[in-house]
């Protein structure tokens, strides 16, 4: 995987709400609905930052390429792999937490 792809593209076209998509490389405004969508569905205040980065990874592999790639039998090593790269870059992992800030629901821990 390329690392250009994990990066924002930043021009004055990008709405601040579409960064979040763009961090996974995510363009088609169908499939960053589907990504902001998921994503508000899956993350939650309680989760860890590891799982809330795995959670996005997830989301974003499901709609670039389908949820049957998460099906893969190699799909948990290529997850830990991305994720490991977000939490290991500071801008990335700057741009993570400010998805999970503004996309995580409360839960019965922190309602």
């Amino acid at each position: 995987m390329e690392e250009k792809n994990l990066h924002p593209v930043t021009t004055a076209k990008v709405s601040p709400a579409r960064e979040e998509a763009l961090l996974f490389g995510i363009k088609d405004t169908d499939k960053i609905e589907s990504f902001e969508s998921m994503l508000s569905e899956l993350l939650r205040l309680s989760d860890s930052i590891p799982e809330a980065i795995a959670k996005m990874v997830k989301a974003a592999l499901a709609c670039e390429f389908g949820s049957k790639v998460l099906e893969h039998k190699k799909c948990d090593s290529m997850v830990k792999a991305i994720s490991q790269g977000i939490m290991s870059d500071t801008e990335l992992r700057r741009q993570a937490l400010l998805i999970m800030d503004r996309l995580a629901k409360a839960d019965e821990l922190n309602a």
